[in-house]
């Protein structure tokens, strides 16, 4: 699917798609605690993992520091800002646990881990479908937005995240986890999409 041309769509195109890099990630890291990968591949595994928690703690915190202000203006994000406390609750708690196996492979137990993901799974993804549904092109119409505060939504979320992300780690994260499909999200020149990023970006963690 294409950008759309609606400013009023732009921030669920985005957001939709963002989402789904995680719900991938999960489903990954899902899969490999219910069949953990082999001893001298716990590494590789272990870092996956730190990857999609820091992706998206940093999608949160991007969400935070520029779409939440606006859109705060003319509705009420409360319920979503409380949401990602609960959501990055979580994601500490499993990035110390990741953090622990690296230093010490023997703290690793698949079997609990698998069950702590679980356990948070429900609160993660409402929550991922509840603000898609919150931003939907019809109700920020109705919010009285402006096109141009959809165009400046969106340009602030992009330029931040930008600028904080891990170039090395977060974008190779989001193209590797988004379908043939949508390849097209997000809008990059082809020397990013066919070069820098393959060849440069994803190397350093490329394991």
């Amino acid at each position: 699917m294409p950008i759309p041309t609606d400013p009023f769509e732009l921030l669920h195109y985005n957001m939709v798609r963002a989402h789904f890099t995680y719900t991938k990630g999960y489903e990954v890291i899902a899969q490999h605690l219910a069949n953990p990968p082999p001893a001298e591949d716990l590494k590789n595994f272990l870092g996956y993992c730190e990857a999609w928690a820091i992706s998206i703690v940093h999608h949160h915190d991007t969400e935070e520091a520029t779409v939440f202000p606006i859109l705060n203006t003319k509705m009420d994000f409360a319920h979503e800002q409380e949401q990602h406390k609960a959501v990055h609750s979580f994601l500490d708690e499993f990035l110390a646990k990741v953090k622990r196996a690296q230093v010490d492979p023997n703290t690793f137990d698949a079997a609990d881990w698998l069950s702590f993901m679980e356990t948070h799974k429900d609160a993660m993804f409402t929550h991922f479908d509840e603000e898609v549904t919150h931003i939907e092109a019809g109700k920020l119409r109705a919010a009285e937005f402006t096109e141009k505060d959809c165009k400046n939504m969106v340009a602030t979320m992009e330029k931040h995240a930008k600028a904080n992300g891990d170039p090395f780690l977060v974008v190779p994260f989001m193209r590797s986890h988004t379908p043939a499909e949508h390849k097209d999200w997000p809008a990059m020149p082809w020397i990013l999409t066919k070069l820098v990023i393959p060849y440069v970006l994803a190397k350093r963690y490329s394991g």
